[in-house]
């Protein structure tokens, strides 16, 4: 079992998407409760949580809305835990800017900076999980989609990350490093959804080659002050 960490020692934060949702029932993805997930979504969710088992993370925090609870149920569930609602990571709202996105997942990333967690999970959207990696990374916010346009993905970030539904991404903080890498795509790989239909493996660019993508930075914990 995972101990507490000391304020120099690596942390830990697997960010988890949710599984494929169910649109069948016509629910808007960022209102309450938005849709549940679908059958195909809890096989991706189960394969999620065998891969982040054996990390042993002390916390599975969580989006309220459905998809993202339902997904962290499932990983939980294999961790012996029950989620932790974390409502900062719910969906990229139809009323906020992204920097508004980007500024309340800073503020849930450095809160958990600021715990003594060694490991935990975060289950929430793709927008969200993007604007986590790129606040820790310094890199830019940009949209990753066009409005009514889900076969064409934005790539003018400099990250390039593509975070299929279920994916988990390892984002490892030190004093002075700090590294994101893709540790899992499910099968299927699902990139999008809506309204039933589904696009498989967008031709996205990513960073490196093969599964491991990987984007290492200059630390950030002396920015808000390290684990106390």
């Amino acid at each position: 079992m995972s101990t507490r960490s000391s304020p120099n020692a690596l942390r830990r934060l697997l960010l988890v998407r949710h599984g494929l949702p169910d649109y069948r029932g016509g629910h808007a993805g960022d209102l309450w409760p938005g849709p549940p997930l679908s059958p195909i979504g809890r096989i991706q969710a189960a394969q999620a949580a065998e891969l982040i088992a054996p990390l042993e993370p002390l916390t599975v925090y969580a989006s309220p809305l459905a998809r993202t609870w339902q997904t962290a149920e499932i990983i939980a569930r294999t961790l012996g835990q029950r989620p932790r609602a974390a409502p900062d990571l719910r969906e990229w709202h139809r009323c906020e800017s992204l920097h508004e996105v980007a500024v309340r997942l800073s503020r849930w990333l450095v809160a958990w900076l600021r715990s003594d967690e060694p490991c935990a999970v975060a289950v929430s959207h793709a927008s969200p999980l993007l604007a986590v990696l790129r606040s820790a990374l310094y890199l830019p916010h940009a949209k990753w989609h066009r409005t009514g346009q889900p076969n064409h993905l934005e790539v003018s970030s400099a990250d390039r990350f593509e975070v299929s539904m279920a994916s988990v991404f390892e984002l490892t903080i030190e004093r002075d490093r700090v590294a994101a890498r893709c540790l899992f795509h499910p099968t299927p790989r699902v990139q999008h959804a809506v309204r039933g239909g589904h696009v498989v493996r967008l031709p996205r660019p990513v960073v490196g080659h093969g599964e491991a993508t990987e984007c290492v930075r200059p630390g950030l914990l002396h920015l808000v002050g390290g684990p106390s």
